[in-house]
């Protein structure tokens, strides 16, 4: 554009130029032959016309000097111009020409090595492309087009490397993990979570909040001393250890006050993987069903289920572990390149709005994914004894280490004898089983119970229970059954004076589905795009009353049922979104409750590290 615009101010330069120079010719001759046939008044103003005559030429003159101005600033700036081209072309091709040649030299004396080498045992998998970066065109076709095309394309390439330098340099990186030393890794959690949801005794709320902020320190000095030390933000308005500033009003509660409390910590000294006994010592949720005092490890769903929420008991507990048999000395498995899990809805949605507003991505360079070296299989039979000192409010003035906890399981896997390239369509195989069943004293010390039923819990006493639980998953299906009982019944008097008997009981089942699955997942719902389904229920959970101010007040209670129906997707890595319904039925009025059903939509992003 500003070429053809010089080219059309040169060629009305030469027009008005030679126009210039033409019309004082015509002029003079014409005012010759005049001279001898006008009046003599016109040799009166032959001064005048003689001093105009001069005056034009000098008109012309400095008209012509401005436009050659004009057009040498433009000429100065075009080859100004030319010269920034040519060097930015110069510089792109010698950096790039060195990158074309090296590869294929060191391709040359590598070739001698790897014909020379035994090839290394491999486990099949989807081949990958290997990593192709655009070349510039140097034929010459090409170099006849335009200077500033043939630029644009040797930046486009450019970029393309230099965002494929990055890519590796981060690479490399990642491979080092969340350390922080040698003995030391970082991760953690922090989770928002949007709600609206309905109560069996009020209006429907809407709520945002945290829902989850934890960082995680995982220490190993070797394989037979582990560590671990977990810190959980809590907004101080738990009923388990309540903080809060003082009221202003003295009618009004306090705000509670934001902290970082110790959640979970733990040292175990042995390796499981050579030695079938370990000791363990720590504070953390003991072995009771399926919870592990990890809920987003725990289950897919945003919301809890009722056999977590109402049996899981967190201790400062100290005993052994064991799994057998020991596995036998033996070379680790082949690496394997595990195919990555796509985004199928959000993420492709989120790009193709992005684009449509303008935005272009810088062009990324294919990589190769890294091999991963499978993990020994752990031994088939495993299980835990631990104690802890329960509390004073179960049985009052305890002096001694009393109370305990016994958990026994079994876990295999198989592939039905197919390798793992050809089970890509399978809906059964690979296959994983998990299955055990716990022991505990006192079921009363689990969080919910222990604070629900704190006026009572001198009556109860100790109660024993015992749960059930079993994971295991067929291809891309994943399945969770678990049953959570006490063993006797509880018999107390509430706040009002009625007799009470309950035989705490709950249980769950859930299904979940893997989008995008390969047979190489180990795990369902942490990669790509899942769906989940789950129900639980309760038994004589119906809740008791107190007095509160003089008047009765329900406690004690949970939903009867629940249902949670989950979709989610991990956006990119690190980052997960899901949207959940949730129902809960109360128990019937005949049996203490309200008969009502509660509603509930949740929207969660968790960020994880």
């Amino acid at each position: 554009m500003i070429s053809d615009k010089r080219d059309e101010f040169v060629a009305g330069f030469r027009r008005r130029r030679h126009a210039a120079k033409i019309s004082p010719i015509e002029s003079m001759e014409r005012g010759w032959h005049r001279v001898y046939t006008v009046c003599p008044l016109i040799f009166r103003a032959a001064p005048a016309l003689f001093s105009l005559a001069l005056f034009v030429p000098s008109y012309a003159a400095a008209a012509e000097n401005e436009d050659i101005a004009v057009l040498r600033r433009m000429l100065g700036e075009l080859k100004a111009e030319n010269r920034k081209l040519s060097q930015r072309l110069s510089a792109l091709e010698v950096t790039s020409a060195p990158r074309r040649i090296e590869p294929a030299a060191a391709q040359a004396h590598a070739a001698p090595a790897g014909t020379a080498a035994k090839p290394a045992p491999t486990v099949l998998s989807p081949p990958v492309d290997p990593p192709v970066l655009p070349s510039p065109d140097l034929s010459e076709a090409a170099a006849k087009r335009p200077l500033g095309e043939r630029v644009r394309e040797m930046e486009i390439n450019w970029a393309a490397q230099e965002n494929a330098t990055r890519q590796i340099i981060r690479d490399t990186l990642n491979k080092t993990g969340p350390k922080i030393n040698n003995f030391l890794a970082l991760s953690g959690v922090v989770e928002g979570v949007a709600s609206r949801t309905g109560d069996f005794n009020g209006p429907t709320q809407e709520r945002l909040a945290l829902g989850t902020a934890e960082l995680d320190f995982d220490i190993k000095l070797s394989d037979w001393l582990t560590g671990a030390l977990v810190l959980h933000f809590d907004n101080g308005t738990g009923a388990i250890f309540p903080t809060g500033n003082s009221p202003v009003v003295p009618t009004t509660p306090g705000v509670g006050v934001d902290r970082f409390t110790l959640d979970r910590t733990h040292i175990l000294i042995g390796d499981l993987m050579q030695f079938p006994i370990a000791a363990r010592f720590g504070v953390e949720v003991v072995h009771f069903g399926t919870s592990t005092g990890v809920a987003r490890l725990d289950t897919l769903s945003i919301g809890t289920p009722l056999t977590t929420e109402v049996f899981e008991n967190r201790q400062t507990a100290a005993g052994f572990e064991f799994a057998w048999p020991t596995p036998p000395r033996q070379p680790p498995p082949a690496p394997v390149v595990v195919p990555r899990v796509s985004p199928l809805v959000v993420a492709p949605a989120v790009s193709q709005f992005a684009r449509w507003l303008g935005y272009t991505p810088l062009p990324e360079r294919p990589f190769r994914p890294q091999s991963v070296t499978p993990p020994f299989d752990p031994p088939p039979f495993y299980g835990s004894v631990v104690t802890y000192r329960g509390s004073d409010s179960i049985i009052p003035n305890r002096t001694k280490i009393d109370d305990y906890n016994v958990s026994l399981g079994y876990r295999t896997k198989g592939n039905c004898g197919v390798p793992y390239d050809q089970l890509t369509n399978s809906l059964i195989c690979p296959w994983t089983f998990d299955f055990h069943v716990d022991y505990d004293t006192s079921v009363f010390e689990s969080r919910f119970l222990h604070s629900a039923y704190l006026p009572f819990l001198s009556q109860i006493g100790r109660i024993p229970g015992v749960a059930a639980s079993v994971k295991t998953s067929f291809g891309p299906f994943a399945f969770v059954g678990e049953v959570n009982t006490a063993l006797q019944q509880a018999r107390f008097f509430d706040g009002v004076g009625i007799a009470r008997s309950m035989t705490p009981m709950t249980w769950q089942a859930s299904i979940a589905y893997q989008f995008d699955w390969n047979p190489w997942i180990t795990e369902i719902g942490a990669q790509g795009d899942f769906i989940s389904i789950g129900y639980s229920g309760s038994k004589d959970m119906a809740g008791a009353t107190i007095l509160t101010n003089g008047l009765p007040t329900r406690i004690g209670f949970v939903p009867q049922n629940r249902l949670f129906l989950t979709a989610g997707e991990w956006v990119m890595d690190g980052l997960k979104v899901a949207v959940e319904y949730s129902a809960n039925w109360d128990y019937p009025v005949s049996s203490g409750g309200t008969g009502k059903v509660a509603h509930g939509g949740f929207g969660l992003v968790q960020l994880n590290f």
